[in-house]
């Protein structure tokens, strides 16, 4: 009788496990012996960025073998072997892909096959999905994951769990319990679903904003029966917070991982050591907290970026072009703008004490939801990173190492440049360290040691 397939989350626990039993045997990595014989590609001569967050290193060599980082060093120190495609980097920059820890996908299948080639293109590719893949969405991932097309490295929460009349206003189909017997039945349900992670809604606003009053939200009761049950199923849970007595709860019923901020008032700086105490991460999405007035306040840029008409659509970008006046009319008019740049403004607050505390922060643009961009919005999302007060290589470690380590700890191979981790890099034409907005100046996009360009559906 053959055992039942393993679920993501005990894939994920499985990995993991690996991962330390490796560390506590061995002393160095070395490329997978299943890339033994493969095409070999090695840059040369340029500056690396690694997503540790250490300082760049220039006159690097990078040699890829299959899908993997097969040597690492100076130029000095590594012998390119024979045969290797030789890409002569001189005055690049090589860095990891980009780990998005927010976004959201619809459309059906070729809604999310557009937005997932888009995100490529942008260099992004690691993606979380977070509360709103039902079936119809996750058996897209599970296609996408068979290599039926091409498509960042997929995490998904499947589908969230709110209150009954909660976040998001008026979306059906969410998991909205009203009794600690009923939620654990649900998660016990949604455990039984391709999914990674169990994603809970604790805010009673959207995104601070106070035109519909006070939105229920999950009793604490519950929300412990949530997490209590999804820790027995192997499912890490991430919720979506406001207010730091939610935020406080959640961290005793066991949740490490959040996304937004405590931003409804300035944290009590207690907060900041509870954080330290129990290794919380962050993923502010302040791409979606300043939503409501951005495209208003920077019009002609948006209308004359070609990566955001990629990533909206040229149709969508024409039709704003031509209603350009009252659309900036319109958002600028709107009454809960000074509460939403309250809010915006005390989010930069908290993930900058978060990050100059040593907490981890990771990028979460909140893609695909209101007019945050695909791809687009994760490089925007590491810029508002940096005008939070994180300097560029902070914001570019957010992006990558930080996000690969919130999603698979020790066990992460991707998000780094490292010997014997995927191979999934990004090679710029300018500096990102230096100035933030160069992370968008992309020549080439790697996966799993293919170029994207290369990446034929089934490949």
């Amino acid at each position: 009788m053959f055992d039942p397939p393993m679920t993501r989350a005990q894939g994920r626990l499985c990995r993991m496990l690996g991962a330390l039993l490796v560390g506590a045997v061995a002393t160095a990595l070395s490329a997978p012996d299943t890339d033994a014989g493969l095409p070999t590609t090695a840059f040369v001569g340029m500056r690396v960025i690694d997503g540790t967050g250490a300082a760049p290193q220039d006159d690097m060599v990078v040699v890829v073998r299959g899908a993997h980082i097969s040597a690492l060093g100076h130029r000095s120190d590594i012998d390119v072997p024979n045969g290797a495609s030789v890409i002569d980097a001189t005055g690049q920059v090589l860095m990891p892909g980009l780990v998005d820890l927010h976004c959201h996908y619809g459309g059906g299948r070729d809604g999310l096959a557009n937005a997932f080639g888009i995100q490529l293109r942008f260099g992004v590719t690691t993606v979380r999905s977070l509360g709103v893949d039902g079936d119809d969405n996750l058996a897209v991932i599970a296609e996408a994951e068979s290599g039926a097309f091409p498509a960042p490295r997929i995490y998904t929460a499947g589908i969230g769990f709110s209150a009954p009349g909660g976040l998001p206003p008026g979306l059906p189909g969410l998991h909205r319990p009203t009794s600690e017997a009923e939620a654990r039945e649900m998660v016990r349900r949604h455990a039984e679903r391709d999914v990674d992670l169990v994603k809970i809604w604790v805010d009673p606003t959207l995104d601070g904003s106070l035109a519909m009053g006070s939105l229920p939200r999950i009793a604490p009761e519950i929300r412990a029966a949530i997490v209590d049950e999804a820790r027995k199923h192997a499912l890490v849970v991430v919720a979506h917070i406001y207010e730091e007595a939610d935020a406080r709860q959640l961290v005793a019923a066991g949740v490490r991982h959040f996304v937004h901020a405590v931003r409804a008032q300035d944290m009590d700086p207690s907060f900041v050591q509870l954080a330290r105490d129990n290794d919380l991460t962050f993923a502010p999405a302040l791409s979606k907290a300043q939503d409501a007035w951005f495209i208003a306040e920077h019009l002609d840029e948006v209308l004359d970026d070609p990566g955001l008409a990629a990533a909206f659509g040229a149709g969508a970008i024409a039709r704003l072009r031509a209603s350009a006046a009252e659309t900036r009319e319109g958002m600028l008019r709107n009454d809960q703008l000074p509460q939403l740049r309250g809010v915006y403004e005390r989010t930069q607050r908290f993930i900058d004490t978060m990050q100059d505390a040593g907490i981890t922060v990771g990028v979460g643009s909140d893609s695909g939801a209101g007019r945050v961009a695909h791809g687009w919005g994760t490089h925007h999302e590491m810029r508002l990173l940096v005008e939070a007060g994180l300097t560029p290589l902070e914001a570019l470690a957010a992006g990558t190492g930080n996000g690969a380590r919130i999603l698979e700890a020790d066990a992460a191979d991707f998000g780094t440049i490292a010997v014997g981790h995927v191979a999934d890099l990004l090679l710029l034409d300018a500096d990102p360290s230096i100035d933030i907005r160069n992370s968008r100046k992309i020549a080439r996009v790697m996966q799993r040691g293919q170029w994207v360009e290369d990446i034929a559906p089934g490949g």
